[in-house]
């Protein structure tokens, strides 16, 4: 709420370094960010040139990272890419904590890769007040969230940040561009909204997914969604109380999981997928099964179903899919929603764009350590080396490359 009473919303982004595809995570908090702002351009107020000071492990960004980092934020809507701290201090809590100028000081990789941003950022100028496209809404409440994370509950293994974390994941995968958004917000420019963890839901939400759907809207709601109202009281009635009527179905009662435990999923095909965490008793209404719980105090219910409403679709998985069946999952959703398929593009390899009255520009980043060649839809400019652009355009491992198209 903040967010829509300043003139400039702002992110401190530091990478966490567990062992993870920090870029997907990175790709995820500039998306929030922008999404805070209401799609209006936004500023990376802080980040590490390289190594932080305090985690378990601080490892040195690897040679080139620090601008695909700071890119990729450019990419997803930032103005610039600012840094903490421009001198490393001799003393105090934040001496280790790299900065633009280092202890080594000026005959060293950091300082000769900060210059080069500096050059690049500049080259990119005209880039600036356009806005980053979208494929995808990601439906996002504070509430919610906080909410979801009182006691009392079910299971206390489910953590919303989790399921958001794992289904961008997997937006990400397919190369999709997401914003978050407000449940209660218009949707009726995305092809295509994803309900990852939404336990918190008022009524008004309800109706506008259900309007949504009905308008032609695809939509995608993950398990302990729509429960409780504003207030934390469960709807009225069976849940999912606030999406009952979108998704076609009752859930008459919560079967969590104990820890370690799997369920086997299997689809009409007899292909299988495995879920955890969480299971439930659904009993479909107007929706259609699409796969069905094959092992557990569940067996023979549906895990994931469909259900058709005026000129959309709805979709609901009553459980934790992993990373396949996830990719499966919003697969399907997104034929329905008619985002075509992006298997051209390398794995790690994003490609985002961002528009506006100064033109059209594809940032391309590419996180591996190959070289990659990239389609284009049109001919155009490549910003950061002047040269032209036209059918693929390769992008050395490790670089960004931005192309303002032509027309």
């Amino acid at each position: 709420a903040w967010g829509r009473e300043v003139d400039l919303v702002t992110n401190d982004h530091y990478l966490i370094t567990d062992g993870r595809r920090t870029h997907v995570n990175l790709a995820m908090a500039a998306d929030l960010t922008r999404s805070v702002g209401g799609g209006a351009p936004w500023l990376l107020l802080e980040h590490s040139t390289s190594g932080v000071n305090w985690q378990p492990r601080n490892p040195a960004k690897a040679p080139g990272q620090m601008a695909r980092n700071s890119l990729a934020h450019v990419a997803r809507g930032s103005e610039g890419a600012m840094f903490f701290q421009w001198r490393q201090s001799r003393r105090g809590a934040e001496k280790f904590h790299s900065s633009m100028l280092p202890h080594a000081g000026t005959d060293s990789r950091v300082w000769r890769e900060v210059v080069r941003l500096g050059a690049s950022v500049d080259s990119l100028t005209q880039v600036r007040g356009t806005r980053t496209v979208a494929d995808v809404a990601v439906l996002w409440d504070w509430h919610s969230w906080w909410a979801q994370n009182l006691q009392w509950r079910p299971s206390e293994d489910h953590d919303p940040r989790e399921r958001a974390d794992a289904f961008y994941e997997a937006l990400y995968d397919r190369h999709l561009t997401v914003d978050f958004a407000h449940p209660e917000a218009d949707l009726s420019a995305y092809p295509l909204v994803v309900v990852p963890a939404l336990y918190l839901m008022t009524e008004a939400a309800g109706n506008n997914l259900r309007e949504y759907v009905a308008n032609g809207g695809t939509l995608l709601v993950s398990y302990f969604s729509g429960i409780v109202d504003e207030h934390d009281a469960v709807h009225e009635g069976a849940c999912p109380g606030a999406l009952r009527d979108v998704l076609g179905l009752t859930v008459e009662e919560f079967s969590p999981l104990l820890q370690g435990d799997r369920v086997r999923i299997t689809g009409p095909d007899g292909s299988e997928l495995t879920g955890d965490v969480w299971t439930e008793f659904v009993v479909p209404g107007s929706a259609e099964t699409v796969w069905t719980y094959a092992d557990g105090l569940t067996a023979g219910h549906p895990a994931v179903t469909r259900n058709r409403l005026g000129e959309g679709s709805a979709w609901y998985v009553s459980t934790r899919l992993g990373a396949q069946g996830l990719d499966a999952l919003i697969g399907w959703a997104a034929d329905d929603a008619g985002i075509a398929p992006r298997a051209d593009l390398p794995r790690d390899v994003e490609v985002v764009r961002r528009t506006g009255e100064s033109g059209t520009y594809v940032f391309v980043i590419n996180h591996t350590a190959s070289d990659a060649k990239v389609p284009l839809e049109a001919s155009g400019t490549e910003l950061l080396t002047g040269e032209r652009a036209a059918g693929r355009l390769g992008v050395p491992a490790g670089a960004v490359r931005v192309v303002r198209l032509d027309g």
